[in-house]
């Protein structure tokens, strides 16, 4: 069954533990964090500095995850907490800050907010990505909230990738490569490659070419319950491509002939927390200008 999206407004906040990640590269971040310590301790929650890498027991007894940074960071702990059904809280560090909840400027009202219950939970669907080499995984399954690519490596040549939706052929696609985006990542690095926005309420996958050679293969919305295996051919006889495996950006691995990528959403969602009414398209405006002349 599909997994819905949904938004609601908890009556009662449970939160004792609450796990804290930043992004030391940003210049605000150590006073981010030392505000953010303090305002949980005022609200007598335990505040918790999570490693890059956050040990199993953190991840355990965390009741909420706060991310102060960008929407990297936001993609990083999306990895870490949404197996374990751990809200996500973000405040921008950063630059864009798409996925955040709240600036840096309004911390303090927002975490306050939060621990209030006075917040939205919206689930956000993950992908899931795993490589088969010969029938036998050779990596993964990895998860990512915004997309999983495939493209041409350091030879910049074009490459062809077959592809399925469940059981259903879809298209040999031969161009630079090609994106797998769930609705929140149809805004990322899809959007450059002239896909579609996607609302993110909605149960879908996004397929977009990258830079294919063909008029005719432009960006498809296919249903998310439907696993995607994408196959590495050839166009010619002696081709040994280098093609890379990324996932929201992060290295994957390196492909060879025959290999599949298979790709399907994640068992469990991403609970994103974000202000009450807070409108996807007042985002839109605000975060990229949408709809300004």
């Amino acid at each position: 069954m599909a997994t819905p999206i949904s938004s609601k407004t908890p009556s009662v906040p449970a939160f004792g533990s609450v796990l804290v990640f930043r992004n030391e590269a940003k210049a605000d971040s150590s006073r981010t964090l030392a505000l953010v310590r303090a305002l949980l301790k005022k609200h007598g929650v335990r505040a918790v500095t999570a490693a890059r890498v956050p040990t199993a027991r953190s991840l355990r007894d965390a009741d909420l995850a706060i991310a102060l940074g960008g929407d990297g960071t936001m993609l990083h702990v999306a990895r870490e907490v949404a197996p374990r059904g751990i809200p996500l809280l973000g405040i921008n560090v950063g630059t864009l800050g798409f996925l955040s909840a709240s600036e840096a400027g309004d911390l303090k009202r927002c975490v306050s907010s939060v621990l209030s219950g006075r917040f939205a939970v919206e689930e956000r669907s993950m992908l899931s990505a795993e490589v088969l080499r010969g029938g036998r995984r050779i990596y993964g399954p990895d998860l990512a909230l915004n997309e999983v690519v495939i493209r041409c490596g350091e030879q910049a040549r074009a490459i062809t990738l077959s592809t399925r939706s469940g059981e259903r052929f879809v298209a040999d696609y031969f161009g630079d490569g090609l994106i797998v985006a769930t609705p929140t990542g149809s805004t990322a690095y899809s959007l450059a490659a002239s896909g579609p926005i996607i609302d993110p309420s909605l149960d879908v996958t996004l397929v977009a070419p990258i830079c294919p050679h063909a008029l005719t293969q432009r960006p498809l919305i296919v249903p998310a319950h439907l696993p995607l295996t994408i196959r590495l051919g050839k166009r010619r006889e002696g081709e040994a491509p280098r093609v890379l495996v990324s996932l929201d950006g992060r290295p994957g691995c390196d492909l060879k002939l025959g290999d599949e990528v298979r790709v399907r959403r994640a068992e469990t969602p991403l609970r994103l927390l974000l202000p009450p009414g807070r409108s996807f398209f007042e985002v839109l405006r605000r975060k990229l200008k949408w709809g300004q002349r």
